[in-house]
């Protein structure tokens, strides 16, 4: 096989990184890297996604063995860009100008564009993601017959705005992470070029799966959530809908809701759900008593209505453990309805529902997470990943699209 050379942008990296879309392309280039590809990862030098702060040291480093080069994030204004935000977030109309302006203020960086204009040409190609940032957007304008985008797109108001789509129209294509991303951008932008790759897991043996100990020793079941606490990830809708739930009579009495991730309930807006006693917030948690959590769950809800892949849905199939999503994400829904491995639910109502059917038929509990299991380890192990990559980047750089004419748009 002919050794390539690929480059990795994003807004930020380095070890340890929790969020999903850095997870997912950090994983593709470490495959790469170890069939023999030349990697690299650029990114800013940013580690709070809040803030974006300078906090990691510019320059060139290593994160598991692959060479990682930072750049410091460009001063922003924030007094232009936050009303932008405000208003794209809240679904009203903005002018072409004004979205060019909240993409100029957005994550930036001049250093980094200017390294990737310096070594762009040592690159078969160079991956850029997620969408929604500037160091995605001007960095894949700079050469977009080389540029390929891996855009974690969500059917959300910025998936609408025209810089969006400009820049999804200009590009070689995109590797998109699962059918119904790929449908939504080929619905809001034409047919765009590429195809779905997703990412790969090597889940642990049955022997090791079978060694999780409980993490609680109460022994009452619990559903768990793990992930962001953030309104974003519709964590305030399931706690909403357990207690709902729990006063309909649906959800036992000694069934708890365990949420486990970065954040706070002052971010949920819902600090009075604490006083409970059945609903459980956790601190971050190691790689093993993550798992023991997701072992003994019930099911793991993921109540997002916004994903483009979901990693955690992966990782409870991998330990045992049935799923149950919002009704409403396309994407988490089909993993769920091709697997056979859980079920959704789209109301209070629902979720009572589905708790007491995994209650009453611990069987049918089973067979979901085996289904689950059987499907991560067909459709998404490192080997099934890496040859819808490599399929993906023939068509890509194959001759129907060597001729393609790009509109090359200056950075900012």
């Amino acid at each position: 096989m002919t050794r390539r050379s690929y480059c990795f942008v994003l807004p930020r990296y380095f070890e340890g990184i929790a969020g999903g879309a850095e997870t997912l392309m950090g994983g593709l280039a470490r495959a790469l890297k170890s069939r023999g590809d030349e990697v690299e990862i650029v990114a800013t030098c940013a580690r709070d996604n809040r803030t974006w702060e300078n906090e990691l040291p510019e320059g060139e480093t290593s994160v598991d063995g692959i060479k990682v080069t930072r750049f410091p994030v460009d001063k922003r204004n924030l007094d232009l860009w936050i009303p932008i935000q405000v208003a794209i977030s809240e679904g009203k109309p903005v002018t072409a100008a004004e979205q060019l302006s909240w993409m100029t203020e957005s994550v930036s960086s001049q250093a980094l564009y200017s390294y990737l204009v310096q070594n762009g040409s040592r690159f078969d190609l160079s991956f850029f993601g997620p969408y929604l940032f500037g160091t995605t957007f001007w960095g894949s304008m700079l050469n977009p017959s080389k540029s390929v985008l891996i855009p974690c797109l969500h059917d959300e108001s910025y998936a609408y705005l025209d810089v969006i789509a400009s820049m999804f129209r200009q590009v070689r294509g995109c590797l998109f992470n699962a059918q119904p991303e790929m449908h939504l951008a080929r619905s809001l932008y034409g047919d765009v070029p590429g195809d779905v790759v997703g990412m790969g897991f090597e889940p642990p043996s049955r022997d090791v799966v079978a060694g999780l100990e409980p993490y609680f020793t109460d022994g009452a079941p619990y559903i768990l959530y793990l992930g962001r606490k953030e309104t974003g990830k519709n964590v305030q809708v399931l706690i909403d809908y357990f207690i709902a739930a729990k006063e309909e009579g649906s959800i036992p009495a000694e069934v708890k809701l365990v949420i486990l991730g970065g954040g706070s309930f002052s971010d949920l807006y819902r600090n009075s759900a604490l006083a409970r006693g059945d609903i459980i917030d956790l601190p971050h948690l190691s790689e093993r008593e993550k798992q023991r959590l997701l072992r003994h769950a019930l099911y793991l809800c993921q109540p997002s209505t916004n994903e483009s892949f979901s990693i955690v849905i992966m990782e409870a199939w991998m330990v045992g453990t049935p799923v149950v999503v919002h009704g409403k994400c396309a994407v988490t829904r089909h993993h769920v309805v091709e697997s056979g491995g859980g079920l959704y639910f789209t109301s209070s109502g629902d979720l009572g529902a589905v708790t007491a059917f995994y209650l009453e038929r611990p069987e049918a509990r089973r067979a979901h997470a085996e289904a689950g299991r059987r499907y991560v380890e067909a459709e998404y192990s490192w080997g099934a990943a890496i040859e819808r990559f490599d399929r993906a980047v023939a068509m890509l750089t194959g001759p129907t699209l060597m001729g393609a004419k790009l509109e090359v748009v200056q950075t900012p």
